[in-house]
């Protein structure tokens, strides 16, 4: 079988992971690591395929798919220029920094045959994997709470990176790194309406919001959407408690700590024989090592390949635009709260 040739577009610290995973893959997969694009001189080393300082550079029919890792402003303009040539992408989120710019590369991946898919790893970390099984299982009962917590520690230079300024980023924490959390509750809550966001700018002094909170409810569920950029401290917790039970997942390792869950019943101290309710908890600990970039490349491989589904499925662009148009409501909400408070 002839091997699948995948392009990695940006070797920043995404691209040179997933262009990793794509040569380690291939020891499993017919896959080939066709290339890697980025105009600096030493983003290929360490790796087996060609470097090419340009897009333009590769040679025409040389490659069959493509992974994209660009900045926000140069990503949307690549991928719809990979899509128009007839090969898939799997783009880092969030697919665009707006619902029209998500729309317009979703229905451009959508004339092709074989699918597109767009970068929300967070779903094969385990813990958030075990929570929804959890959930879907129906161990929980009816979700009642759901409360999420991701912050970035930063670094002096934070405000150096293109992450911080709204020009390139096309907005702040709550587009980045704040989709990977509406990923999650679209996924667990699809339902969900916001009903409350508020959020401050100011440390880092380059325009965005730095640190945001939003609430949302659907029939009987509140959920929070914590995201901060300034909590010096890196933080990753995601708490479902339902009618029946609750999983709460701590961590997604590396500097953010061992991701653990803990899943328990209600009031199982009741017959737990002198047992604190803790005790009584199913507790598992992941380590710190985070495979989920690994995993959704094997995923998307996958699928490249015409296997078919199972196990956790990567995010459809279809799935990307339902998140970036929710994005682009609570940056509405919060336009129109901050028109409200002005004197």
């Amino acid at each position: 079988m002839t091997a699948l040739r995948i392009i990695v577009v940006g070797a920043g610290l995404i691209g040179r992971q997933r262009a990793a995973a794509i040569e380690s893959l291939a020891a499993r997969h017919p896959i080939a690591l066709a290339g890697v694009v980025d105009p600096r001189a030493d983003a290929a080393d360490g790796l087996s395929a060609p470097h090419f300082r340009h897009l333009s550079e590769v040679p025409p029919g040389s490659f069959d798919a493509a992974v994209v890792a660009l900045p926000h402003d140069l990503s949307a303009s690549t991928c719809l220029l990979i899509l128009q040539a007839g090969c898939p992408v799997l783009v880092e989120k969030p697919l665009g920094t707006s619902g029209r710019e998500a729309r317009t590369l979703a229905e451009a991946a959508a004339r092709l045959r074989i699918p597109s898919f767009v970068g929300y790893n967070y779903r094969f970390l385990p813990g958030v994997a075990a929570a929804v099984r959890a959930l879907e299982d129906g161990s929980l009962g009816r979700l009642r709470t759901l409360d999420m917590l991701l912050a970035h520690g930063g670094n002096p230079r934070s405000a150096e990176g293109w992450k911080l300024q709204p020009e390139r980023a096309g907005g702040g924490v709550i587009l980045d790194p704040g989709v990977h959390l509406l990923d999650i509750l679209l996924r667990i809550a699809p339902g969900v309406r916001c009903t409350a966001i508020a959020a401050t700018r100011g440390f880092w002094k380059t325009g965005i919001e730095e640190d945001a909170v939003a609430l949302f409810e659907d029939d009987g569920l509140i959920a929070t959407v914590r995201v901060s950029h300034i909590r010096w401290s890196n933080a990753f917790r995601i708490e479902l408690h339902g009618e029946d039970g609750y999983a709460i997942v701590d961590g997604r390792g590396g500097n953010y700590g061992n991701q653990t869950i803990r899943i328990g019943a209600r009031w199982a101290w009741e017959a737990a024989g002198g047992r604190s309710q803790q005790e009584t908890e199913s507790a598992t600990d992941f380590g710190s090592e985070n495979r989920s970039l690994e995993q959704e490349v094997e995923a998307v491989v996958r699928r490249w390949l015409g296997e078919q589904p199972g196990g956790i499925e990567p995010a459809t662009p279809a799935e990307a635009v339902a998140v970036a148009e929710l994005c682009e409501e609570l940056y509405a909400k919060l336009a129109d709260g901050d028109r409200a408070h002005r004197p």
